[in-house]
């Protein structure tokens, strides 16, 4: 079992004009189980990536949320491989990664 959840935030971006039109967006954040004076707690190691709810099924959208995670997840060398794994599979619950619309061609060598 990770020692590691997903929690998620939902946040509105501020506008200094129209506040009741602005976007909501989701904020994945990263928490760590330990022990606190011999209590279970969650304690907040970072905050991951958010994506804005209204876009959520674009694929470019997705694919910058994703992108965000990899490498914020890539900074943080406390995970392991194993719990790298654990972390993008719960988000993925959430955000579904981004699939290509066309499928890509395989790299052929171009013979001269």
């Amino acid at each position: 079992m990770s020692s590691f959840s997903v929690c998620w935030n939902r946040v509105r971006l501020e506008w200094r004009k129209h506040t009741e039109g602005a976007p909501w967006a989701q904020e994945a954040v990263l928490c760590e189980r330990v022990l606190l004076e011999g209590k279970p707690t969650l304690r907040i190691v970072c905050r991951i990536a958010r994506v804005f709810e209204d876009r959520i099924d674009e694929t470019s959208e997705r694919d910058r949320f994703w992108h965000a995670v990899r490498a914020r997840l890539g900074r943080l060398h406390r995970l392991g491989p194993r719990d790298r794994w654990a972390i993008e599979r719960e988000i993925a619950n959430r955000v579904p990664l981004p699939v290509s619309l066309q499928p890509q061609p395989p790299n052929t060598a171009r013979g001269h």
